[in-house]
C-alpha cells in the first residue's frame, strides 16, 4: 500500500528502494523479493502518475520523482527484454490477483 499526502510526499514504501537496500542513497531500485517485478514496476509508474513531489521509501531516502521515472523506464526494457528471454518468470497466481 502506498499513501500521497497532500503536500504531494508519496509513501512508497516497499515499492521502490535504494539500491542495495538504503546503502546507495538516491539511487532507485527495484526491491529483489517481490514476486513479479514487472507487476510491481507497473504499480510504481502509476503510483508516479500521481505526480508526487517525493517518495519515501522502506529502504533508504526519499527519491526524486524525476530521477525514478527515468530509472523506472529503463528497468522496464531491461525486465521486458529478460521476460522475452524467458530469465524471469512472474510467480502470479490468477486466481488470487485483484481487479
Amino acid at each position: 500500500m502506498s499513501v500521497l499526502t497532500g503536500e504531494g510526499d508519496l509513501v512508497a514504501g516497499d515499492l521502490i528502494a535504494n539500491s542495495f537496500f538504503g546503502l546507495v542513497p538516491g539511487r532507485p531500485a527495484n526491491p529483489p523479493f517481490h514476486d513479479d517485478p514487472l507487476l510491481n514496476l507497473a504499480s510504481l509508474r502509476r503510483m508516479l502518475d500521481l505526480n508526487p513531489t517525493r517518495l519515501h521509501v522502506g529502504h533508504g531516502t526519499p527519491l526524486a520523482p524525476d530521477r525514478v521515472r527515468r530509472w523506472a523506464s529503463r528497468e522496464h526494457r531491461r525486465l521486458s527484454r529478460l521476460e522475452a528471454a524467458g530469465r524471469i518468470r512472474a510467480r502470479r497466481d490468477d486466481a488470487t490477483t485483484l481487479g
